[in-house]
């Protein structure tokens, strides 16, 4: 397919509101159906990337379709909406959309070290799917090259950056110092364990770690010296802390006002510090109205990655050059991969009149043994590839110009083929 089929819509952290986003973070078990409903959009092949931060499907089809209506939802965005909150790529501004996802310069927090193994996961999800094709393999196989490229060859991947790191800063701000806290994180998903991780270079004087399956709260309290609790213990467990950081994949909250407002008392006065880096939220937003919780969502994090981003924008020119070099290098591979089977095609032409005309002289060349006869089918090969050799380098080196590729294939009697251009389907 040609590089023009490739399309991706999506909404992120600028264009909607953490209410919004959360409606569209779709749980791996929801990852198929998803995918289904990209294709009965009309695209050939699909992917979907979901990140705390943003929900964006990507798609390859032969002919346009209008791929932002995987986000029409009577409930959520009208046909209105659809315009102002969801952005469309298609061709080479999807390709440098997807490159700059996996640099992290698209993300909350610039040069963020988490969304590149998020990009790949969502790759390797849909091929489980069996949802992509050669384009859109190719696209985010690029794109895992990019990600590597400028976190190596440019400033942005000195420090590690992410969201998780900030929301413990931030924590860290909140409550002066965590040496005399008690820290409770909820979940044990790659959210909380960048959140343990980051809590042992700033140990807690108290860590615990809750979920719902015992093992895995123990496997990550253990990295930190913590406790494991169960998830009837969280009650007992929000009593106490005086900072929460909450990541779960759970589709509702979690953490409920019912179950703290009796709490106020029992703390006497002692503000309780909720951190809810999940999408959906992991928290309810009445919470926010108690007089003892500070309540922080993902969104709250945005005047620090600011602050952060300011930081590192010197380090931008460099990355938007290696996205540039890289396009250049995946549109190049577009096009040769598209012209193969015109070459192909014109390989197999020449070789099926060579062919026929060994036919005819076979019974005109009297007295010529079989050994003889194979040297000169050896001979008109090696001519017929001999004479192929510079119009097919030309025509690789004009893969991008559909006109110079047309001309070709007519003079070559192949002009079946020359209406597609360097595009035509495999």
């Amino acid at each position: 397919m040609p590089l023009r089929s490739l399309s991706v819509a999506g909404l992120n952290h600028r264009t909607a509101p953490v209410e919004l986003r959360e409606r569209f973070a779709f749980s791996v078990d929801q990852t198929a159906r998803a995918l289904d409903a990209v294709r009965a959009l009309g695209a050939d092949h699909a992917a979907l990337l979901c990140t705390c931060n943003r929900t964006e499907v990507y798609a390859t089809s032969a002919a346009p379709f209008p791929i932002e209506r995987f986000f029409l939802c009577p409930d959520c965005l009208t046909e209105e909406d659809l315009r102002s909150v969801v952005y469309v790529h298609r061709g080479r501004d999807a390709v440098r959309h997807l490159f700059r996802v996996a640099a992290g310069l698209d993300s909350q927090v610039l040069g963020e070290s988490e969304v590149l193994g998020q990009v790949k996961k969502a790759w390797g999800a849909a091929r489980d799917e069996g949802a992509t094709g050669a384009l859109l393999d190719g696209a985010f196989q690029r794109a895992l090259i990019v990600g590597k490229r400028v976190r190596s060859e440019t400033d942005l991947g000195r420090e590690v950056v992410s969201i998780a790191s900030l929301a413990v800063r931030l924590a860290l701000e909140s409550v002066g110092e965590f040496s005399r806290a008690i820290v409770l994180v909820v979940g044990t998903g790659e959210m909380s364990t960048r959140i343990v991780r980051e809590l042992r270079e700033r140990p807690p004087a108290r860590l615990q770690v809750v979920s719902h399956t015992m093992h895995l709260a123990e496997r990550l309290a253990e990295e930190a010296c913590g406790e494991a609790l169960a998830i009837g213990q969280m009650g007992d467990a929000l009593e106490r802390a005086d900072v929460v950081f909450s990541a779960t994949a759970a589709p509702h909250p979690v953490i409920e006002r019912q179950a703290l407002e009796p709490m106020g008392d029992v703390r006497g006065g002692r503000p309780l510090h909720i951190f809810d880096l999940g999408v959906p939220r992991n928290t309810e937003p009445e919470v926010r109205d108690l007089p003892f919780v500070r309540l922080h969502d993902i969104d709250d994090l945005k005047a620090l990655s600011e602050q952060h981003r300011r930081k590192r924008e010197g380090a931008v020119p460099d990355a938007e050059r290696i996205i540039r070099e890289e396009i250049e290098a995946f549109a190049e591979w577009c096009a040769r991969r598209n012209i193969a089977p015109l070459i192909r095609e014109m390989r197999a032409r020449a070789d099926a009149i060579r062919r026929h005309q060994l036919r005819w002289a076979a019974p005109r060349l009297d007295g010529v043994t079989p050994a003889q006869m194979e040297v000169v089918d050896k001979l008109t090969e090696r001519l017929v590839k001999h004479l192929l050799h510079f119009p097919i380098h030309e025509l690789r080196s004009a893969a991008g110009e559909a006109a110079a590729v047309s001309v070709v294939a007519r003079m070559l009697g192949l002009d079946r083929q020359a209406d597609a251009g360097p595009g035509f389907d495999e």
